[in-house]
């Protein structure tokens, strides 16, 4: 699939001079996101579009693109794919809806597409989709420029829409992804295609997944059974309700499983679900940023009594061991917190803003046997209430941030203020940690790291 993802050049159907046409919108992003190759749109009614030359039709083009992204009215598509496979373009990206997930007509009218592409060796993305997206030769072919720096994730997605969400909360929290592709009714190219060339992918380090509907079977599962044991798959499954299914079938045309047959192959193949888009999101960056725990051992740090417990209460519902301090520990401890500080496992820091001392104790907790550290609600008084402390406060996000390297040990920081109102969750993202919103979301994400891990072999989970 490199001709898919890595085109050396690429023309445009439907481009269009008029700035709210999806065809004027991809050629736009296509070239404003840095893509190097070679850009031919194509519009029988326009001879230069956004400073290049135009083409009355793919047959006029002066070379073979790789890819064609196609947005042009239902009805003409299946000409456009003929022409396209005359030429012998490889891939055909379908922007396009108006097909099988508006009923019998537009069945058949796929069908006409798939049948015309077969005979001509076209390979199909779509139709229904909103394009792909890849950050190692900056093809911005979709429809939102607010795309992520590059890392990585990969993601498939069977909604546009969510799938472009997506990227603009990676590019908005500072993480980095790898590809991302839209696939919306997958009429050709399917999902289990796209997982095996993921998992031989060398940029991609965690697959995620938003899936509506699952169009083969077998298939899927031979995929699932190479991608885990090799990368974490994140997925987020939806449909599983009569209202869902309904839904879903207007949107993709999909066709719904069995809810409790799918959950017993994702457990079976180690897949972590997730259970909305919010939670993919936050699976996909734990994954992609933090090393697995080794155990289930956890020690919190936090800077409130009620974070404290709230935080020893979801970890306890969640599997997850809030193991008492050594005596050695506890003294070391004595050494650098105050006469009041709580003298157990989660710490309490009493609203300490002493920022070394927090840095000091989160690093001999990683030092020990603890399998990873909670830290809730550093720098918080310091962004409320005493300004001159927020450059400590940062100074030591940036030291804790590089024990995770140092121990390859996970810790997860909750911010209660809001990225928006604290220097420190930007310190922390900005040096590649995550930054929670909830302590619930932050033992979640944890909680299915461990049980991964658990599944890889590296610990007995109990």
């Amino acid at each position: 699939m490199d001709e898919l993802f890595f085109p050396k050049k690429i023309c445009i159907v439907g481009a269009s001079r008029d700035p709210h046409a999806l065809g004027h919108i991809i050629l736009k992003n296509v070239l404003s996101g840095g893509f190097s190759g070679h850009v031919y749109p194509v519009n029988p009614k326009c001879e230069d579009l956004l400073g290049l030359k135009c083409y009355r039709s793919v047959r006029e083009l002066p070379a073979v693109p790789d890819l064609a992204i196609v947005s042009v009215p239902a009805l003409t598509v299946p000409s456009v794919i003929e022409e396209c496979g005359d030429k012998g373009i490889p891939y055909a990206v379908i922007i396009t809806a108006g097909f099988k997930e508006t009923g019998e007509r537009g069945m058949e009218l796929e069908r006409e597409v798939l049948k015309v592409a077969k005979e001509k060796g076209v390979r199909i993305v779509g139709p229904n989709c909103m394009g792909l997206y890849n950050s190692l030769n900056n093809l911005t072919a979709t429809f939102t420029l607010m795309v992520p720096k590059q890392g990585n994730i990969s993601f498939i997605s069977q909604s546009g829409a969510v799938g472009t969400t997506m990227l603009a909360w990676a590019k908005k929290a500072g993480i980095g992804f790898s590809k991302f592709i839209s696939i919306g009714n997958e009429s050709d190219v399917s999902l289990p295609e796209l997982l095996f060339y993921l998992c031989d992918d060398p940029t991609t380090k965690v697959i995620t997944i938003y899936m509506e509907s699952v169009k083969d079977g077998r298939s899927f599962i031979d995929a699932l059974r190479k991608v885990a044991s090799n990368k974490p798959t994140i997925i987020l499954k939806v449909g599983s309700t009569p209202s869902g299914a309904k839904a879903a079938a207007s949107h993709t045309g999909a066709i719904a499983v069995e809810s409790s047959i799918l959950e017993g192959i994702f457990r079976q193949f180690s897949v972590v679900q997730a259970k909305d888009t919010e939670e993919l999101f936050e699976l996909a960056y734990a994954f992609s940023s933090l090393p697995l725990p080794h155990g289930r051992s956890a020690a919190v740090v936090s800077s409130g009594g009620g974070w404290a417990i709230e935080c020893a209460d979801a970890l306890e519902n969640s599997g997850i061991h809030l193991k008492p301090l050594s005596e050695s520990l506890t003294r070391e401890l004595d050494g650098l917190l105050p006469p009041y500080w709580s003298k157990r496992n989660p710490l309490d820091m009493v609203a300490s803003i002493n920022s070394e001392a927090y840095y000091r104790a989160v690093r001999l907790l990683v030092e020990s046997d603890f399998d990873m550290v909670f830290l809730i609600g550093y720098g918080v008084l310091g962004s409320i209430a005493i300004p001159a402390a927020v450059e400590k406060d940062v100074e030591y996000a940036k030291k804790i941030s590089e024990l995770v390297r140092i121990y390859e040990k996970p810790i997860f920081v909750v911010d209660v203020l809001g990225e928006e109102l604290s220097e420190c969750a930007r310190t922390f993202r900005r040096h590649n940690l995550p930054v929670f919103r909830t302590v619930r979301s932050a033992v979640r994400v944890a909680s299915e790291m461990v049980r991964y891990s658990a599944r890889l072999g590296r610990f007995s989970f109990n």
